[in-house]
């Protein structure tokens, strides 16, 4: 793992790193991977909303966002989760959302959403998939 950057606002924290697994094939999987931390609401601070997938750092096909330490997610977070997605897909990139803890989980399948995007337990789990 390669730490890229690191950015925080008032309610949310990042961190941008570049990381690789084995495939099941033996093939180097490359992907991005940003560790979220602390509550997606963009209610206080439009920076914090940040477009990952399109971040020039971001440059594997592979985009995995690590929810681990989100604590909240409220409807702006979910949107944003949403938006990724479709810029995602529009770039060509697979976009996981690993470590999904408790709450973030329960409110993803209450609006469906777990349907729509592929979630992993750990980030390295994407080589077997």
């Amino acid at each position: 793992m390669t730490n890229i950057g690191e950015r925080s606002g008032n309610s949310l924290h990042y961190r941008f790193e570049k990381s690789a697994v084995n495939g099941n094939d033996g093939k180097k999987v490359d992907f991005d991977e940003v560790i979220v931390t602390g509550k997606m609401e963009f209610l206080s601070n439009p920076e914090d909303e940040k477009n990952f997938c399109e971040m020039p750092e971001a440059t594997s096909p592979v985009l995995v966002l690590n929810l681990k330490d989100v604590s909240f997610i409220n409807s702006l977070g979910l949107n944003f989760l949403l938006n990724e997605y479709d810029k995602c897909k529009k770039k060509e990139k697979k976009l996981y959302l690993s470590n999904v803890g408790n709450y973030v989980k329960k409110v993803l399948n209450i609006t469906k959403l777990d349907a729509v995007f592929k979630i992993v337990g750990q980030s390295s789990e994407i080589a077997g998939l």
